[in-house]
């Protein structure tokens, strides 16, 4: 069923190789550097308090608040498509006690030229905790994408396919998902019109209430709209079906899609010139937070078990390092500005 480009990005250590199984037993918690941390740590966030990005983080902050002894904040510096926090953390210490957590966004918008930080040249990166791949959805019980009452994407696609444009999206203005669909539309052969928003209930709100026809999302984000029955998802961009949506098609199993699809990556990062010792001992924290029952309950809540989501502080590296170049021959393939030397 995958290509062997894919079953290669599966089981390595590539861009997309976030497969290889994790072992969740109890570990020691790892002893503390000296007297750190002796406050509470902040972790700055860049996208919405509604978010994937924000669960995420909450799902975190608890089990490492319990296994360091401090309080865990989170501050919301949303807009920019990412990076409007960027400044704030950039002003602040490399003495461990401020965070930043953030997606794959990072690396596209500093392959874009958008901002300077290099993602693992200026900071340092600490753990990935969630990868989602990505699905399109229906409102719940819109009688146009369906059939026996179930969602079905072939009329999304013969709607679609009435004239550009027929068909609307809700999207964000992140790489990732314009990207995604683009190479959708391409393979599908129609061309839609798109609505991009920043906030996630706007995004939703947009379907869910009738005014836009599909959504592109992550499985988990939306988990909770699917369950009431006001989202419906109708294909996954991905290799097979997704074991949450069975009768969502999938790009590739059912319509023989051959591109290796992006994820959705989210992880923490801490400045390069934080002391290693206190690096090395949140990145410890970060994967004991992550194998703990609490964290577990919350993946398979949301989905994130659909792709394992754990890589270590050494594997997120590599992982970002590849992902620049990867992004930078994306960009060139379409046309679109990559920064000088990539």
């Amino acid at each position: 069923m995958y290509t062997n480009k894919l079953r290669i990005f599966i089981g390595c250590l590539s861009l997309f190789g976030f497969l290889s199984a994790i072992t969740l037993e109890a570990i020691a918690a790892p002893k503390k550097p000296g007297g750190y941390p002796s406050r509470p740590i902040t972790i700055i966030m860049c996208y919405g308090k509604a978010g994937g990005s924000a669960q995420a983080i909450m799902a975190m902050k608890g089990p490492m608040s319990k296994i360091m002894g401090v309080k865990v904040n989170m501050i919301s510096k949303p807009g920019g498509g990412g990076t409007n926090c960027l400044p704030d953390y950039q002003q602040t210490p490399a003495d461990g006690y401020t965070l930043l957590m953030h997606t794959d966004g990072l690396i596209t918008k500093y392959v874009g030229g958008v901002h300077d930080i290099h993602p693992t040249k200026d900071l340092t990166p600490l753990v990935i905790m969630n990868v989602a791949p990505t699905g399109m959805y229906i409102k719940g019980g819109d009688e146009r994408f369906m059939t026996n009452g179930k969602p079905d994407w072939d009329k999304v696609v013969k709607h679609a396919k009435q004239g550009d444009g027929k068909l609307s999206v809700s999207n964000i203005n992140s790489e990732m998902e314009l990207i995604t669909q683009i190479k959708v539309e391409k393979h599908f052969g129609f061309k839609t019109k798109q609505v991009l928003f920043n906030k996630p209930a706007q995004r939703y709100g947009a379907v869910i209430g009738g005014k836009l026809d599909v959504l592109v999302e992550q499985p988990g984000d939306v988990s909770k709209h699917v369950a009431a029955g006001t989202l419906a998802p109708v294909l996954s961009v991905w290799p097979e079906r997704f074991k949450v949506a069975p009768d969502a098609k999938s790009t590739h199993a059912d319509y023989g899609m051959k591109w290796d699809p992006l994820l959705r990556v989210r992880g923490f990062f801490i400045k390069k010139e934080t002391p290693p010792e206190i690096i090395s001992y949140l990145a410890e924290v970060m994967a004991e937070a992550y194998r703990t029952d609490e964290h577990q309950a919350f993946l398979k809540r949301k989905s994130l078990d659909i792709v394992d989501s754990f890589r270590s502080a050494a594997d997120a590296k590599k992982i970002f390092d590849a992902s620049i170049g990867e992004y930078a021959k994306i960009y060139k393939e379409m046309g679109r500005k990559v920064r000088p030397g990539l």
